[in-house]
């Protein structure tokens, strides 16, 4: 197999995350300072995108003629259409090359539920169609989920498994950060140093897995957790960084 030298970020999260506004945020941010882009839509059931697609997987797959002809219920279509992408992959790896390699980054958004991309083959064959050092993952924290130590650990738990399924480098970004009042969103960058004092207000069971699956998150080392709002644009240029550092050093586009 040929490898092209594309650098591609997969945009990952749970149903309602944020995905798509991060997306299309993104897309005007980067484009404000001088990147070229590539917009990937990868969501085969997706009503409405907010931003424009370069590659859309809608332009092949028919979700709703999809329920119609098979007379599936609403998971089950969904989980068709993703394994359907497999029959595109060759034109979809294809149109990402072509556009991705006068890009300085293709930003792929994924399906709505995260395991229809984690652990689907499709999403395998496509994400393995690259080199990773050329691939990031980023796995949307939702600040709904994560504003307390159990749903912090647990989105953390997610993240780490689809990191080891999809055997990518990672970095975590917490979404919808206009959500949380600021002394929040410092109570949740504070667990990424330490967790423990939170951790220690658990009781039981609770607390014992909780402390064990910190000293996982320890042991794994220093992941960026980085606080970013579609919606008021705060943290773009923290996450506009690390994707320069990731993939152009550092250079201009990105600062």
């Amino acid at each position: 197999m040929i490898f092209y030298m594309v650098n591609i970020c997969y945009l990952v999260g749970t149903a309602g995350s944020g995905k798509t506004m991060l997306i299309s945020s993104l897309q005007q941010y980067l484009k404000q300072k001088g990147a070229s882009l590539t917009i990937v839509n990868l969501d085969p059931a997706v009503r409405h995108i907010p931003y424009q697609a370069d590659i859309d997987i809608r332009d092949y797959i028919d979700f709703d003629q999809l329920v119609d002809e098979y007379k599936l219920g609403p998971n089950g279509a969904l989980i068709a259409a993703t394994d359907l992408v497999a029959d595109y992959i060759n034109d979809i790896r294809e149109n990402i090359e072509e556009l991705g390699e006068s890009s300085d980054i293709v930003l792929v958004d994924t399906p709505g539920q995260v395991e229809l991309f984690a652990y689907r083959n499709a999403s395998i064959k496509i994400t393995r169609s690259f080199p990773t050092d050329s691939t990031l993952l980023a796995f949307l924290f939702d600040s709904a989920l994560v504003s307390n130590i159990s749903g912090y650990l647990s989105v953390n738990l997610l993240a780490t498994s689809v990191q080891i399924r999809l055997s990518l480098p990672i970095i975590h970004v917490m979404s919808k950060t206009d959500l949380l009042k600021p002394h929040q969103v410092d109570e949740i960058l504070d667990w990424r140093e330490n967790p423990y004092d939170a951790i220690d207000q658990l009781y039981g069971m609770n607390r014992e897995f909780a402390l064990k699956t910190g000293q996982i998150f320890e042991d794994m080392g220093d992941i960026p957790l980085i606080p970013v709002s579609s919606l008021s644009g705060e943290g773009l240029d923290l996450l506009s960084a690390q994707l320069s550092r990731t993939f152009s050093a550092g250079e201009d586009w990105s600062i």
